[in-house]
This record gives structure tokens, sequence and C-alpha cells, in this order.
């Protein structure tokens, strides 16, 4: 009878399992992306962005949202066509501040957080970046780019608007607005681009961050300020090439912890936690043996510690350190990707968002530190609950060189290792090359495995050396060696996946995007394994990238010289180098306004494949940066990319609007 009872149960489960359906790009979509958890001063609500794409008006709809500490239904306090952002609470807890776009520039705006309209506090012909208010609650500095001149409007409606390259950078200006009079003044003179402030706790002194200019290759040469509000002097915290920054005041202002590097290779290496007198002086390292990179810094109540975030391998954990100097202790340990934690005013409950493989972010409650103990307060994506989801696996493996590298696994739905077969298989590249795969939902444009694990496919995401969250000797093992450690990471972890039964090798498949979408250019020009390979934003010539692109210290960096002074190396690290070798039907995907990696790494690409007879096909995304930010070019995406695997993988032609087919 208990056999029976038992075999019931089990046809019950397997009943309930085909009720639920396959994850389709559709749903992607739909999945609402919640972020920055802000709890208020007395710890009683949480304020958070929740975003969904609005396939109608072609934009992602951003609200504020709140949430009782002790739970109950979530409250939206701002509904709106337009982003609504950065929720910001007052000290006194009174009201929200927040950034949004509901006119025609981003400005700030103050909510109550029982409800009623939002009332306008700027009105500026800039858009404003960043906001913080000031302990006393009386003033908020904000962050807005240099506005326009009476000249500069004139021609640019005129349409005589040349631009002198590195000339005339609109920096983002430090101001500061008054909450009752709603009377803004520029808080620093001078042409430094500011990129994060923060407020003394007596409101006479702010530290921020400067860089050079708001170009994307001086984000490493960046330096701490301190400035006097009352006579706008303002003072260089301490000389260092750079990059600094995340200044953070103690409870008593006597002290700034910050984030820290100095050496030849500030654009890729990990930065140190460090302590600093606020009068000035020589920089103490705080976690100095520290494995992983830290986050910003947030001091303890009492001032006796700092906690941070950081990403230790497929996870992120928050972690203490003292003051004094000592070896970082986690204080979590969650199987997912936790966000910066913000805590109330006592330091005794704080929020964070976070979520795992299996499930999109949500608000979290962190009840207490010591024992770590977090709540869920929201469940923002219900609809999951009748979708089908592959299990999801950390595994690990030996390089050729005999490195171990690690990766992520999304199974197909429905497997069973008693089943005894092998699945078609993916790879997924990340970008970077500092990126990293971690344990979060794999539920965007760029991460869909889920779909793929509704249609039989397994996904593979490696952490190929040079990736983040496996401390610094990992994050540059791939210095002067691009294409070299880390393709054999990618070859010999499918070769594992194969020797286990589990990757089909008749059926493979590659993906990738910026440096994933190097890795993949490279990889076609290295093997014919691949029955089809997406190039994304890849770089494909690095010495044509090298002068076009937006980031050259980064290159420098890694190649350790410009290309005319190291030709050999910029020319074996390019897949252009080894076109004739390319065999493998290819899809080019890019956005046509991309700066990061200039639409020219496309068409070298095609018209080389083009020319040698490779199957081919190149797709430009107007409008489109480096990433793709309207929802219908990422369904176009998900959607074409999957034809085209469907068709080169499986010898499948599905149609435009693809059904739940395997």
């Amino acid at each position: 009878m208990q056999r029976w009872r038992l075999g019931w149960i089990g046809l019950l489960v397997a009943r309930s399992a085909s009720a639920q359906r396959p994850m389709t790009p559709d749903d992607v979509l739909q999945i609402r992306q919640v972020s920055d958890a802000q709890i208020s001063p007395d710890g009683r609500w949480v304020a958070y962005v929740v975003s969904a794409a609005d396939l109608e008006q072609n934009s992602q709809n951003t609200d504020i949202w709140l949430v009782a500490s002790t739970g109950g239904t979530p409250v939206r306090l701002t509904s709106n066509p337009k982003p609504d952002g950065q929720p910001r609470w007052s000290p006194d807890g009174k009201w929200i501040a927040f950034v949004s776009a509901r006119e025609e520039r981003a400005q700030i705006w103050l909510v109550r957080p029982n409800g009623g309209e939002p009332e306008k506090l700027t009105t500026g012909k800039a858009a404003v970046q960043a906001i913080y208010w000031s302990p006393d609650g009386k003033r908020i500095a904000y962050l807005a780019p240099r506005e326009l001149t009476a000249e500069e409007e004139r021609k640019q409606q005129g349409k005589d608007d040349a631009e002198v390259v590195d000339h005339n950078f609109r920096m983002n200006r430090l101001w500061i607005v008054d909450v009752i009079s709603k009377k803004p003044t520029e808080a620093v003179p001078g042409d430094d681009h500011v990129t994060d402030a923060r407020w003394s706790p007596d409101g006479s002194q702010i530290a921020y961050t400067v860089t050079p200019t708001p170009k994307a290759d001086d984000g490493s040469r960046s330096d701490l300020v301190i400035l006097d509000v009352a006579t706008s002097a303002t003072r260089k915290l301490w000389e260092n090439a750079g990059p600094d920054n995340a200044p953070r005041w103690s409870p008593d202002g006597k002290w700034i912890a910050f984030l820290t590097r100095g050496d030849t290779l500030r654009a890729i290496g990990q930065q140190q936690l460090a302590v600093i007198p606020a009068v000035g002086g020589k920089p103490r390292l705080v976690a100095k043996n520290f494995l992983y990179q830290a986050g910003p810094p947030i001091w303890s109540p009492d001032g006796l510690a700092l906690l941070f975030a950081a990403s230790v391998r497929t996870t992120s954990q928050l972690f203490s350190v003292p003051v004094v100097g000592g070896e970082p202790k986690a204080l979590s340990d969650y199987h997912g990707v936790i966000s910066a934690a913000t805590f109330s005013a006592d330091g005794k409950v704080g929020a964070v968002a976070a979520g795992d493989v299996h499930h999109p972010n949500d608000v979290f409650l962190v009840k207490t530190l010591t024992p770590w103990q977090m709540v869920k307060l929201t469940d923002h994506n219900p609809g999951l609950k009748d979708i089908a989801l592959g299990k999801s696996e950390v595994i690990r493996w030996r390089s050729k060189d005999g490195l171990e590298v690690e990766g992520l696994l999304v199974y197909p739905v429905g497997f069973d290792s008693a089943m005894n077969r092998s699945w078609p298989t993916i790879a997924f590249i990340h970008g970077g090359p500092s990126g990293v795969w971690a344990e979060t939902f794999p539920g965007s444009w760029g991460n869909y495995g889920q779909v793929y694990a509704g249609r039989g496919w397994l996904s593979f995401y490696p952490n190929v050396r040079g990736s983040s969250g496996y401390g610094e000797k990992f994050l540059k093992a791939n210095i002067r060696d691009w294409g070299g450690g880390d393709y054999q990471d990618i070859q010999s972890g499918l070769d594992y996946l194969i020797k286990r039964g589990l990757a089909d090798s008749t059926r493979l498949a590659q993906s990738g995007w910026s440096y994933g979408g190097y890795m993949t250019a490279w990889t076609l020009t290295q093997t014919n394994r691949f029955k089809g390979v997406m190039v994304g934003a890849g770089l494909t010539n690095m010495y044509s990238m090298y002068s076009t692109n937006d980031l050259q210290t980064t290159l420098d960096n890694y190649f350790g010289a410009e290309p005319w002074n190291d030709e050999p190396s910029f020319r074996r690290a390019s897949a252009m180098t080894f076109i004739k070798q390319a065999r493998t039907p290819t899809l080019i995907l890019h956005g046509q306004q991309d700066t990061r990696v200039p639409i020219g790494q496309a068409q070298e690409l095609y018209m080389g494949l083009k020319k040698n007879q490779v199957p081919v096909t190149l797709v430009f995304f107007p409008r489109e940066g480096h990433g793709l930010g309207e929802p219908r070019h990422q369904l176009d995406k998900m959607n074409r990319e999957y034809r085209f695997f469907a068709k080169t993988v499986l010898g499948r032609d599905v149609p435009e609007k693809p059904e739940l087919v395997p």
C-alpha cells in the first residue's frame, strides 16, 4: 500500500509538471526586474524600482514601489510611461526623492511614502544623473551635465553642430538645490567630471569622485575631492594615478573609506578597500589580502566596521571587516546574487534585492546580520509558477594547461540522468572579458537559457580565465593571451560535457556579446566543431578596433602596447587574421550606434566570411549602442537567434513567430 501511495504521489507531481509550459522569448520580456532596494531610516519600509518591457511603447516602464518591512502587499508609488528611478529617503523618512524623465528631461521629484502626487523639485536644462540628500534633509546634491550655452543651443537648433573630437565635453557638474525654495546652486567651479558624491555627517563638506573627462577611457583615472560647501573651496584627498572612487564618510566625519588602486594596470586590476583621514594623509588598506573585489563600503553605526558586497565565484555575498584591518568575514551564504545592502539609521535591519537561478530578483529584508537572516518581502513574477524551468548546476573542469575553470549549466526541462542521452548544447560566452556568469535567473535578452531549456537544449556558461569573482590572479590570466587560454577553457569545458554524455558533439552552438562576441568570432576561425555561431557586438580585428573604440587604456593593459608598437600581438589575437579558416555558418548582430565596439568590426567579419563563401547574415539594430535597449529589438534578437540555431544545429525551420517547439 505504501509503495502504491508513493507511486500515486509521483504521478501527481508528473502531471503538475506537465501542466507547466516552456518559457518563450515573450515571457522573458514580461519578467519584472527588481532593483535598488532602499530601506527607510526607521527600518519600517523599503522603496525599490521595478522595470518591465512595454512592447506597445517599445520602451522600459520603470516605477517606484514601496513595501513594508513586515511584509504585505507592495504599493506602486509612481506610475508613468517614462522612467522613474533612484528612490532616496529623506533623513526624517517623510519624503522620497527620485529621478524621473516624465517630462522633457530627467529631473528630481519628491513624493510622500503614503502616496499623493509627486512634486517637481528641479527644472534644469540638463538631465539629472544622481541625487544625494544632505544630513539635515534641507538640501539635495545632484549631478547633471553642463548646460548648453545660448550659442550652443542656437547652433544645435540650426543644425550648425559640427563636433570637434575631444573638445567641449559635457562634464557632470555638482549642484545643490534647496528643498524649500527649490533654488539650485552650482557647487563646484571648474571642469572636472563628477561621478559620485557623499555629504559629511555635519553637512559642511561633500566628498566626490572626479575623472578628467566623461570619456569611458578616463574612467580608470578617477580621483577623490573634498568640497567645503560654504566656501566652494576644493582639495584633492590624496595624490594617486587612480582609480579611486566610492568615498564614504565615517559616522564621526573623521575618516573616509573608499576603493583604490594605483599601479600600471589600473583599467583591469581589482581595487582594494582603504581608509584615509578626512583631512588628508596616507591611506591604509583595510583588507589587503582579501581575494575578491570589494564593493563600495558601508560604515557600521559605531564606526568600527565596514560592510561591503563582493562577487564570490558564481555568487555575491555581504562581508564585514574591522576598520583597523583584518580578514573580512562573510555574513551571508546565499546561492545567488545579492545587491549592495542599505540599512536603517540604527543599522539593525537592512534591505537588498536578490535572486538566484530559478527566481528573478525580489526585495528581501535583512533581519539580522549575525546570524544572517534574510526574509523575502515581494513576489513580482508569480506567473513563473506556470512555466517549466530547467535545473541548474555549478560545474568545474580542468583546462588544457591544467587550470581549474568553473561554469554553470542549465539543463533541459525534464532532464533525468537516467535518460542516458546527450543534448544539443549552446555555449554562452560573457562579455568583459572581466564579466562573470553568476547564479542569477537566465531570463534576459542576453541570457535566456531557460528558453533553450524548454526546447530541449543544454546551456553552458563558462567563466573563462579573465573573469571576475575568482581573484586577481585569475582576472589577469588572459593578459597578452586573448584567444589563447580563454579559448581552451571553453573547448575543454565542452569536451568535459561530451565526456559526461551530456553534450552532443554533433549539435553544438556558441553565442556571445561584446568580449563574448570576440571569443565567438575567434572560435569560428579556430575550429569547425560548431554547427552555428552568433557574434554579438564582437571585436574581430584588434588592430582597427584599437583606434575606433572608446577604451584604449583597457586594450593597452591587456595587450601591453599600442598596435603600431606591437603589431604581431594584435594581429595574432584577431579573428580576421585567420578568416580563411572559417567554415561555420554565422549570424552577426550589432547595435548601429555602438561606440564601444564600432560597427566596422561587424562589417569586416561579414565581408571576410561572405568573400570566403561561408554562410553569414549581418543584422544592424538602429538607434542601439553596445547593448539592446528597445524591447522590440530584444525580442527580435532572441527569436532570430533561436531560428538560426534551430536551422543550423537541428536542421529545423522555425517560423517567424515560433510555437513552443523543441
